[in-house]
Parts: C-alpha cells; structure tokens; sequence
C-alpha cells in the first residue's frame, strides 16, 4: 500500500510566463480568448471600465489571469493597465520582472509624480502600476481620496483598468477596493477551494452591495496526466441565487 505524503511540493506560478503570449494556439490560451469575448458581452455597453479581480482565498490564479486578459486587450488595440492593489502581497511587479519602487503607495504618498508612477511593458504591450513600498496603514490607502482621484483619471486615460486585490475571506481590503471598481470578477480554483468558503466569500460580497459581474474557475483539472491538465473555465452573469448554484455544481 502506497503512503500517503504528508507535505505536497508547493506549486509555484511562474507570474512573467503569459501563456497567451508565449503559446498563442494552446488550449489555455484558447481559454483566456473565451473569457475575453465573454467579459466583451457582459460589457456590450462599455460601462464597466474598471474591472476588480478578487476571489475566496489566496492560490486562485487571480494574478495569472489578469496578466493573461490584459494581453489579449492590448492585443485588440485597446488600452488597458493593471493596477496593483493587493498592497500586503503585491505579485504584479513579478509578471514584468520590475522592482516594487515607484508605485501606488509612493505616489499617494506624495514621492513620486503621476508621470512616474505608471510603467510599460514592450514585448506585452501592457500599461501597470506596481504596489510600491509597504505600509501597515493599508485600510487609510485604500479609503484615501487620492487614490478614487487616480482610479478617476486612469479611467479617462484607458479603455480598461485592472485591479488586481486580495481575497475576501483573508483581509477586508476586497470589500474597500470594490468602492473604486464598475464590477467585479470572482476567480474560483476549481480543484481547491471548498463550497462552505467560496459561499461565505459570496455572502460578504453580496451584503456589501458589491457589483459581480462573473467567475472565473481556474485550475480546472481537464484529464489525468494531460499535458493541458489545468485551464480555466469561466462564467458570467450571476444572479441573486449565486449560491444555490455553487451547490449545484458540488
């Protein structure tokens, strides 16, 4: 009989490889492209400009999926940039192999100028803006004025803003991010994350009044030893039953 192992090998994302730029005609990316065309329906009226991207726990993929997504706008023509406002553990600046300097926290501190603040990827064609030096006082960042002044103008200035921000369950950051946010997209790690926990995110959502525009279902175990054996799923427009149909899925 074989043991059982105790501890399992972390898996670990590698945040700079974008799928669908390295490997345009695999499956994964053929994904990404569905839930693009799908996020364009939900937002067939262009109001939903500044997208948040949130979801129960950590280890979701919410990170890999909005460095995916931005691509493929960017790719349509469109101008898009990612704003990283998971301040307790930033990843963006991982995806473009920046230092987390001269970021959000750095310009609403007053030490950096806009013209500063917002990098650019060449080879992704991807407009972001790095989490920037840490603070204990995140809460205060995120209620602050300067900040909903910045999401203003990046509104003006883009044709999508991506905020990439915490989990609900781990910290209330999600909740205050939604303040700034036209919707938001609920990442689910299909293979991972528990009913009781995806329905309790729900909840505090749904009581906050907060705009879910979607899911997303990442890691989606396909076929046993598959060489696509994760890839993501999507679905879009969910209802006031959202969580009878969690429990449908189960």
């Amino acid at each position: 009989m074989r043991r059982r192992k105790l501890f399992q090998k972390e898996r670990t994302a590698q945040y700079d490889y974008i799928v669908s730029h390295e490997q345009p005609l695999s499956f994964v990316a053929e994904a990404f492209q569905k839930a693009l065309v799908n996020l364009e329906y939900v937002n067939i009226d262009g109001n939903l400009k500044v997208i948040q991207f949130t979801s129960s726990l950590a280890g979701a993929g919410k990170t890999t999926f909005v460095s995916n997504l931005a691509y493929l706008i960017a790719k349509k023509g469109k101008k898009v940039v990612i704003v990283d406002l998971d301040l307790r553990k930033p990843k963006i600046n991982r995806v473009f192999k920046a230092a987390n300097e001269n970021g959000l926290t750095d310009y609403l501190a007053g030490r950096i100028n806009y013209d500063k603040l917002i990098g650019y990827s060449e080879k992704l064609g991807i407009n972001y803006i790095v989490a920037g030096e840490r603070t204990t006082a995140v809460v205060n960042v995120l209620e602050a004025q300067k900040l909903k002044d910045l999401i203003a103008r990046l509104k003006t200035e883009f044709d999508y803003v991506l905020l990439d921000s915490p989990p609900v369950i781990a910290v209330s950051d999600a909740l205050y991010i939604s303040r700034l946010a036209d919707g938001v997209l609920f990442v689910v790690a299909q293979n991972e994350a528990k009913r009781a926990v995806i329905n309790e995110a729900l909840k505090t959502l749904r009581q906050s009044n907060v705009n879910v525009i979607g899911s997303v279902f990442t890691q989606v175990d396909l076929k046993e030893n598959d060489i696509y054996s994760y890839t993501y799923g999507y679905g879009y427009g969910y209802t006031s039953s959202d969580k009878e149909a969690f429990e449908e899925k189960e």
